[in-house]
């Protein structure tokens, strides 16, 4: 982040960065928002929001939970005890946000979980976010009601970085150390890379704490506007530490650890992440299963090619992120006598690591299978990587091609959005078993979408879709999901009233033109179909006579 020629303000001066104003900053900028920080397409989230990483965390997780059941056969007393089949299975998101990846995960997982010998023990998905209005966003959302009426989904206001406790919304549950008995599973997605951080550089041998200089193009008023943010440029100077900097020792031999094997290096050290940890290993009783998708990286070769660096990645117009160390999250758990799985391949974008508290009868057998078979050997990373190098070369697909490209990614709603100017150009010579199978794939799609009131609006193009396909009353039925999440437009009013006109009900052909032409007077196809229909309705008139 550079300014150009403006007087730089300071905002505060050689702190830790742990410390920064800038957490508050960043912190505001989400409490203010709420979902509309994501509405936009400043702040990335289907990289971490999508059909693919659903699918393969909803194996990771069944199989995590097929290792807990195994305990049944342990003795009682036993370290990692039996899954107590009255009381519920949690599975905790962290900063669940928009909501998309909890609905896509909840779909697949019930889809899993259901058809298996473990469908008597109650799971519960539990959505969580420090900010109400996200958490009431939720509650109200058409799309999550039937899980929360059938008893697999709850919320709860949430802050990892001061909460020890969870109560949930609908049940009234407290979920805390004392009262959960069974094993948990932690859902930690582009969550740790934006929550407080430590970073050192190492020179020397010599072990150094980088302490961060804020500062901004003008003076500041108000000291917590999130808008300061797009103001910042920050700067480090470096300060020598002792071997007691945190004063706990388990930090302390991390952080050692890292000055014997990195020389030259700058790092980050994941702080508010390590400290919410513990307190997840308390509340699960020591018995739990963390997946956690991000920009970060698990290997030395990264830090010691300078992707360490302690810089900001500004998103949208307010929030940054930073990149995480899953190393020093894995090195934490194994002081634990945690398990620790990271992708043995370098990753393009994210980073996909699990994490286990706990030793269950036969080790972590199934989780471990899970891991490697839905992550390891083509996994969401991957599939990003493809999809990208392909955006490019959409219009050389044929329609098998996108269909099969359809569902290879599970369904996913931005790649039929991008191929539906392709597959427009198609309808005129595909078959009506094609079409069929296009409508097939246009409804698992939709199935698969959770909208959240973002500009583009995907019902109406699907409908547009349809109506060009000659699909009237499937096309009726997209273009009223639209008119119920936008409001009725012009265009959707009159495609509707086409819709209508094709399914030959005239009259309620006219009503939506008329509706179209109240909207936009000045609808020119809205006027020429109301003639038409007048006409088609005298005559008809004229006939019952």
């Amino acid at each position: 982040m550079q300014l150009a020629n403006h007087k730089r303000v300071p905002l505060e001066q050689k702190q830790r960065l742990s410390r920064s104003i800038l957490w508050k900053l960043q912190r505001n900028f989400y409490n203010d928002q709420g979902v509309e920080a994501w509405r936009t397409a400043g702040i990335p989230h289907h990289i971490t929001s999508n059909p693919p990483i659903a699918e393969a965390y909803a194996k990771v997780v069944f199989g995590f939970l097929r290792d807990c059941h195994a305990a049944r056969h342990q003795t009682e007393g036993s370290s990692f005890p039996p899954v107590d089949s009255s009381q519920p299975i949690y599975i905790i998101e962290l900063g669940s946000g928009h909501g998309r990846f909890s609905y896509l995960f909840i779909k697949r997982f019930l889809d899993i979980y259901r058809r298996s010998v473990l469908k008597d023990i109650p799971v519960k998905y539990v959505m969580t976010d420090f900010v109400e209005r996200n958490v009431e966003y939720w509650r109200a959302h058409p799309w999550l009601q039937p899980f929360v009426e059938e008893g697999s989904l709850d919320f709860a206001r949430f802050d990892l970085e001061s909460d020890q406790e969870l109560r949930l919304v609908h049940s009234g549950a407290l979920l805390s150390a004392e009262t959960v008995q069974n094993p948990m599973v932690l859902i930690a997605n582009y969550i740790f890379d934006s929550i407080p951080q430590d970073a050192f550089h190492i020179e020397d041998g010599q072990l150094y704490e980088s302490l961060v200089t804020v500062l901004s193009t003008r003076h500041e008023p108000e000291a917590d506007d999130p808008e300061i943010l797009t103001r910042l440029q920050i700067s480090y100077s470096y300060q020598t530490i002792g071997e007691d900097y945190y004063g706990d020792p388990e930090w302390n031999r991390i952080l050692q650890n890292c000055r014997e094997r990195l020389p030259g290096t700058a790092f980050l050290f994941p702080t508010a992440a390590l400290k919410f940890i513990e307190n997840f290993r308390q509340l699960s009783g020591g018995r739990g299963l963390l997946l956690s998708a991000d920009k970060g990286f698990n290997q030395d070769e990264a830090l010691l090619e300078g992707q360490g660096m302690p810089g900001l990645t500004m998103h949208g117009n307010g929030c940054f992120s930073m990149m995480v160390d899953y190393q020093i999250i894995g090195e934490y758990f194994r002081q634990h006598s945690g398990h620790v799985l990271h992708p043995a391949h370098r990753h393009a974008s994210i980073n996909i690591s699990a994490f286990m508290f706990g030793n269950p009868p036969g080790g972590y057998i199934e989780t471990r299978q899970a891991y490697e078979d839905a992550i390891e050997k083509f996994g969401p990373d991957d599939f990003h990587t493809l999809i990208r190098g392909i955006e490019t070369f959409y219009g050389a697909l044929n329609l098998e091609q996108i269909l099969a490209s359809l569902r290879l990614s599970g369904w996913d709603y931005q790649l039929l959005r991008r191929c539906l100017p392709i597959l427009k150009e198609y309808l005129a010579d595909i078959s009506e078993t094609q079409k069929q199978e296009l409508y097939e794939a246009i409804q698992k799609t939709w199935d698969s979408y959770l909208p959240i009131g973002e500009e583009d609006d995907l019902a109406f193009h699907l409908g547009t879709l349809l109506l060009e396909m000659e699909f009237y009353a499937e096309a009726l039925e997209f273009l009223q999901h639209s008119a119920s999440l936008y409001g009725m437009e012009p265009g959707t009013a009159y495609n509707m009233g086409v819709c209508y006109h094709s399914l030959r009900q005239m009259e309620k052909a006219l009503e939506c033109i008329n509706q179209a032409l109240r909207l936009d007077p000045e609808f020119d196809a809205a006027k020429t179909l109301r003639i038409k229909l007048q006409s088609a309705l005298g005559y008809q008139a004229v006939q019952r006579l």
